[in-house]
């Protein structure tokens, strides 16, 4: 059951941290000035009563009411922002059993008043579970998956170039899903949408009110990282399996069930894990990166799609915030991307993939250079000569146009003093030339800004450490990454406030 009036309110959260200060020695006050003060600041910022009304419908309207649930979101926090600096490292039951009790600053900064209103463990696991929509059958210590679920570790398929061979996406797999979204489908199983709606209400709404999420000229990044994980992809034999018959056909237990083998093309190996998908924005005057969605899926999953899922969850769950221009490697290039930003009225910056091919329509002799731009038989760049409705875009001979004085091909490429002409369609120019030239300046500006994804990809994975964190299974990896993602909000804004101050 849940109380609203059982939720600690930011206000009586100030006003309790302030009475316990005040009868704290005096060098316990210095010491929560000095070296807590970074994390003081941060969890005085942090607005937690829209996410208390938020997650009342999580909880049944009889039985016992849930107590300390504001305290144990800001513990959760505070253990993110401090790991690797206690006694508790990593470990979240080493900081709820043996240094939350010792240090009374630590128990004042979450909102408790003395050791005996500290929530036990089992209600922050309770808290942890509490919220992942999807099924828990599989995640149970008695539940048995066939041996060869996850097959053995691929071998590595490199083409001539020494790269990877990796499978392209199925472009109608890719062209239905676009088409879903366009229709109003949700492409969501709802497994994650709690987490995405608390991150939402903690963090990126805040964020966006105060300024750090630009309101115009928006430009969001799409990316995804590889996350490993600590687990055998093989499992183990269960220890006294309620059916005999079951070891005998091969049934194991997998510590983590939702794990695959996936490629990590910044690695260059293979891995057994999952994949983050983060959408992220940069604040180019704090010079900060901050993720404004956090989506887990699995590790065989191309990025063309697991884009396609995170942009549908994020008109889900953006509460009204739109990107005018969004940048996306060449694994999203694929037309029904483009289309679909285009019918949201998005700048796609999107790098080339060679490898989908080139556009139709085109002669034999045309090539395209890396920004998808007509290259005449000679090698020369075709001179761009507008556009009609009809045909598409128009491009020009450079030696008719006077961009070049000479060309070893002028006689027999075209007896026209006009010059060589070669339209593309319209339908391949989203593709090859999107409304943002990718050879202009203003493409290269902001384009820089794609490594928005990798730089909050470090922070998740190194600085706040979820590589390293013994967790296993969807809903554990979802949760930590939505509380490490409001800690990073966090960061921002405090040092927004200290730049001002």
């Amino acid at each position: 059951m849940f109380n609203p009036d059982s939720w600690q309110s930011h206000t009586e959260y100030h006003i309790n941290f302030k009475n316990l200060k005040a009868r704290f020695p005096s060098q316990l006050r210095v010491f929560l000035w000095d070296h807590y003060s970074k994390e003081r600041e941060k969890l005085m910022s942090l607005n937690l009563d829209s996410v208390g009304e938020y997650l009342s419908q999580y909880y049944s309207n009889t039985g016992r009411p849930a107590k300390n649930q504001a305290q144990i979101l800001r513990s959760f926090l505070l253990f993110a922002m401090l790991f690797n600096r206690t006694d508790a490292k990593l470990s979240l039951t080493s900081w709820v059993e043996e240094v939350l009790p010792k240090d009374p600053v630590l128990f004042a900064l979450i909102g408790c008043v003395s050791v005996d209103s500290l929530p036990p463990l089992g209600s922050y696991f309770d808290f942890m579970d509490r919220f992942w929509g999807g099924s828990r059958e599989h995640y149970t210590r008695s539940s048995l998956l066939p041996k060869g679920k996850n097959g053995k570790k691929p071998k590595k398929d490199l083409g001539a170039d020494g790269k990877l061979v990796e499978p392209e996406p199925d472009k109608y797999a890719t062209k239905d899903l676009a088409e879903s979204i366009l229709n109003g489908i949700s492409l969501s199983n709802g497994y994650q949408d709690a987490f995405q709606d608390i991150f939402y209400l903690a963090a990126v709404l805040p964020s966006f009110k105060n300024g750090l999420i630009p309101k115009e000229n928006l430009t969001v990044s799409g990316d995804g990282t590889a996350v490993p994980v600590h687990a055998n992809p093989f499992g183990r034999k269960p220890k006294h399996p309620k059916n005999p018959e079951e070891s005998i056909r091969g049934m194991r237990h997998f510590s983590d069930p939702d794990a695959q083998w996936g490629w990590d093309s910044h690695e260059k190996n293979w891995y057994y894990g999952r994949t983050l998908y983060m959408l992220c924005c940069r604040n180019s005057d704090l010079k900060t990166e901050l993720p404004i969605l956090m989506n887990f899926t699995g590790a065989k999953r191309h990025d063309s799609i697991n884009f396609l899922y995170a942009i549908d969850a994020f008109g889900s769950h953006g509460f009204g915030i739109a990107p005018t221009n969004l940048c996306l490697d060449s694994a999203h290039d694929n037309l029904p991307t483009y289309r679909l930003l285009e019918r949201w009225d998005i700048n796609a910056l999107i790098d080339l993939n060679k490898r989908r091919g080139t556009m139709e329509g085109i002669p034999e002799d045309i090539s395209l250079d890396k920004d998808g731009h007509p290259l005449c038989q000679a090698g020369f760049r075709m001179c761009s000569w507008g556009c009609d409705k009809n045909k598409g875009h128009k491009f020009r001979c450079p030696l008719a146009c006077g961009r070049i004085t000479e060309c070893p091909y002028a006689a027999e490429c075209s007896t026209s003093s006009y010059g060589r002409t070669v339209y593309i369609q319209n339908d391949s120019d989203l593709r090859f030339h999107p409304r943002i030239p990718r050879d202009s300046e203003q493409y290269q500006s902001i384009y820089k800004e794609r490594t928005a994804c990798e730089r909050v990809n470090n922070r998740v994975l190194n600085d706040y450490h979820l590589q390293d964190l013994k967790i296993h299974r969807d809903d554990h990896y979802a949760f930590w990454t939505m509380v490490i993602g409001i800690c990073i909000h966090l960061d921002a804004w405090y040092k927004k406030q200290n730049m001002a101050g």
